[in-house]
C-alpha cells in the first residue's frame, strides 16, 4: 500500500512512519508549491497566504532525487529519510490511501484522493476537540479516521482511537540518576510569553538548591539562567529525560495528543504539571495524583518545593514514583494492541 499524507509535525510523522512499517506500507509526503497553487494544500491559506505552505512544501537544495522521483530528505531528528512526491509524481504513483492531518487540507486532499482513486482518511490528534475543531473536521468526506484524542461527540465513520507511536527504545525506563544536584527538567516551558511561565520562574527562584533546566529553543526571547539548550535528535530527548530526576510539564495551552507527557511517563519520571488540563485528554489516564504526577495548580509554591525536596531526600519515595510512572504508561499504552485494532479497521475499509 502507498500512503500519501500531509506533513506538519515531525513526531506525528514519525508515528505514521512506525505505523506504516508495522503494516508493510510506504509513506510519502507532498513537496512543491504546485500542491498549494492548485488548491490541494490550504492550511492557514486564509490568514497567511502561501507562507505556511512554503514552510512545508518548498524544495530544498539538499533534497536528493531518487531517479526522477521521489525526492528524499533527511529527518535528522529521527534518523530516517522522508519520501517526498511532487504533484505530478503523486499522480503517477497513484497512492492507495490519502491522509489529511490538518483540517484546512481535508477538502483538497479528498479531491486529490478522488482523482487518483484512493481511499481518503483523517488523522486527528493535534487538537483539543473544541467546537471549532469539530466543525472543521470533514468526517462527511472521510472513509476512515485515525484519532489521537477523546472526541466529545460520536462519529459514524470507521475510526480507531489510538496513541501515536514513538520508539520505546529511545524512551525506555531507567532508575533516576540521583546525582549531586536533584535535576528538574522541562521540555516545554521555553516560552516566557506562555501563561504558566511565571509558575516555573517563581518556583525555581525559590529553590536554588535544585537543578532547574529548561530545554528547547527560546526563539526571540532572551536566554535565562535555566536555558539548557536545544536538542536536535529525538533519541537525545530520551537521554536527557532519563538524566533528570523529575519532570516539569506545566502546560496549559495548545496540547493535542501530548507527546511530552507520554514520553516522560515512558521513561519513568514523576511529573509536576496542571492536572485539570489533562483530565479530558489522552494523557489524563497517565496522571495518578500523588503517585505518578503532582498538581501544581492546587498547591502553593512552598508545597510544590516541599514535594520536590522530599523526592530528593527520600530515595525510596523517589524510586517508587519513577517506577509507578513507567508502569502506568505500560498499563495505558499498548502499541501492539492498537496495531491490531487499526488492521481490523483497514480490513473493513479497504
Amino acid at each position: 500500500m502507498k500512503v500519501l499524507a500531509d506533513y506538519h509535525h515531525h513526531d506525528l510523522w514519525e508515528s505514521l512512519e512506525l505505523l506504516c512499517a508495522r503494516l508493510g506500507w510506504t509513506l510519502y509526503r507532498p513537496i512543491g508549491m504546485d500542491w498549494f497553487e492548485q488548491g490541494y494544500w490550504n492550511h492557514e491559506r486564509k490568514w497567511h497566504g502561501d507562507a505556511i505552505a512554503r514552510q512545508y512544501l518548498q524544495i530544498w537544495e539538499t533534497d536528493e532525487v531518487d531517479g526522477l522521483r521521489p525526492y528524499r530528505r533527511l529527518d535528522a531528528s529521527h534518523g530516517r529519510r522522508y519520501k517526498l512526491l511532487s504533484l505530478d509524481a503523486a499522480r503517477d504513483i497513484r497512492p492507495d490511501i490519502v491522509l489529511s492531518t490538518l483540517a484546512h487540507n481535508h477538502e483538497g486532499f479528498h479531491r486529490f484522493a478522488q482523482e487518483v482513486g484512493a481511499k481518503f482518511g483523517l488523522q486527528i490528534g493535534n487538537v483539543r476537540f473544541g467546537e471549532q475543531d469539530m466543525a472543521e473536521d470533514r468526517w462527511d468526506l472521510a472513509d476512515f479516521g485515525l484519532v489521537s484524542g477523546y472526541m466529545p461527540a460520536p462519529v459514524s465513520k470507521p475510526h480507531v482511537v489510538y496513541h501515536q507511536e514513538f520508539s520505546l527504545e529511545d524512551f525506555r525506563p531507567a532508575p533516576p540518576p540521583r546525582g549531586e544536584r536533584f535535576r528538574v527538567s522541562s521540555f516545554v516551558q521555553c516560552y516566557p510569553e506562555s501563561p504558566t511561565w511565571p509558575a516555573w520562574v517563581e518556583t525555581a527562584s525559590l529553590s536554588p538548591d535544585l537543578d532547574w533546566r529548561c530545554y528547547g529553543a527560546y526563539g526571540a526571547a532572551p536566554l535565562d539562567e535555566w536555558a539548557a539548550g536545544n536538542i536536535d535528535r529525538c533519541a537525545a530527548v530520551g537521554d536527557e529525560m532519563r538524566a533528570s530526576d523529575v519532570a516539569w510539564h506545566a502546560k496549559a495551552w495548545s496540547d493535542g495528543y501530548g507527546y511530552v507527557i507520554h514520553t516522560w511517563h515512558s521513561v519513568g519520571r514523576p511529573m509536576f504539571g496542571i492536572r485539570d488540563y489533562y483530565k479530558d485528554q489522552m494523557g489524563g489516564a497517565l496522571w495518578l495524583e500523588g503517585v505518578t504526577a503532582f498538581d501544581i495548580a492546587s498547591r502553593s509554591h512552598d508545597e510544590v518545593i516541599g514535594i520536590l525536596r522530599r523526592l530528593r531526600d527520600d530515595d525510596d519515595f523517589h524510586l517508587r514514583t519513577c517506577e509507578a510512572s513507567a508502569t502506568r504508561f505500560r498499563e495505558v499504552v499498548n502499541f501492539d494492541e492498537e496495531e491490531q485494532q487499526i488492521r481490523r479497521m483497514f480490513e473493513a475499509v479497504l
